[in-house]
């Protein structure tokens, strides 16, 4: 049996597909499912796995799980949330006897400071590096391309892309996808000992205004612009959006990590540590079906309140 912790993730998700299509056993831990069917074949888990009983309990009998720390943007203070739910995991891979961990960390983990929320991750690795009765594979990818979805609302409504990044500085970015194929084929094939790394930098490096010229020509915008905006604007949308001040803080100590190049300071990209997604095939897929999703949420009919009960109705 194989513990996948955030099965209902972008990541756990694709790492749940992954092993239920080689015949493997599965047990898919999240707080709510909200669409049962299409974890057909697996075992459900469903509760708070920031409770250390709950989570031990569905840890027992599995051959190896993988783990991570979801965020929680409600969270007042980013790294002390990262560390009490990484001291949960922690103890239930210790209760449990668990042998074999792939833990889902990041670039720029092997760094004390400057790096926002990968700070929470560098406290957890060095965390289960202290379990001595289990491997662990530390899984360290760069920047998601599933983030670039967070701006679809402007590329909608403004036709543009902002962000704090220096549009011509490039950048190394992931597909999860890529992520959950390789942490997929480490649970299946556990041969790791003691503790381990492994980087994941995506298909190339590009720059922003690159970036957002391939996802322009995918969605037919092809004169969708990439705008560089100053951190305090771009924490004020944060922060507008629903994100906690500390994470908006974290954030953007992220963006500039990449910018000014520490988080990937020492890192060589090789035939190892490159994967296969590129940006123009996230773009004619991910990014192209998320951006017709999201323009026919915008098309559609605003809901109004109802005259008898008083609440909206679809």
């Amino acid at each position: 049996m194989i513990l996948v912790m955030g099965a209902t993730g972008h990541i756990g998700s694709k790492i749940t597909t992954h092993l239920l299509a080689n015949g493997q056993r599965v047990r898919c831990v999240a707080r709510h499912f909200p669409d049962k069917s299409a974890f057909q074949g697996a075992e459900l888990a469903q509760g708070d796995a920031n409770n250390v009983s709950f989570l031990t309990d569905a840890m027992r009998g599995c051959s190896a799980v993988f783990t991570l720390i979801p965020p929680n943007f409600s969270a007042p203070e980013v790294r002390f949330y990262q560390n009490k739910f990484g001291e949960v995991i922690a103890e239930a891979i210790e209760e449990a006897g668990i042998k074999k961990v792939v833990n889902l960390s990041s670039v720029g983990a092997d760094l004390e400071s400057g790096t926002g929320p990968v700070l929470g991750l560098h406290d957890q690795e060095q965390r289960l590096n202290e379990i001595t009765h289990a491997d662990i594979m530390h899984l360290r990818p760069t920047y998601f391309m599933e983030n670039l979805l967070g701006g679809l609302s402007t590329i909608i409504s403004m036709n543009r892309y902002f962000g704090t990044i220096p549009g011509d500085i490039p950048m190394s970015m992931i597909a999860s996808r890529d992520i959950a194929a390789r942490a997929a084929f480490l649970l299946m094939n556990p041969d790791f000992k003691s503790n381990n790394i492994e980087y994941l930098l995506g298909e190339r490096d590009l720059s922003h205004e690159e970036i957002i010229r391939v996802l322009g020509q995918a969605i037919k915008k092809p004169d969708l612009e990439y705008v560089e905006i100053p951190s305090k604007e771009m924490k004020n949308y944060l922060i507008g959006a629903g994100i906690g001040e500390d994470w908006a803080d974290s954030f953007l100590e992220l963006a500039d990590s990449f910018t000014n190049g520490t988080i990937t300071g020492t890192i060589t990209r090789d035939k190892m540590n490159t994967t296969a997604t590129s940006i123009e095939e996230f773009a004619r897929t991910t990014f192209l079906e998320a951006y017709n999703k999201a323009l026919l949420a915008e098309s559609a009919p605003k809901t109004r309140p109802s005259e008898s009960r008083g609440e909206a109705r679809p």
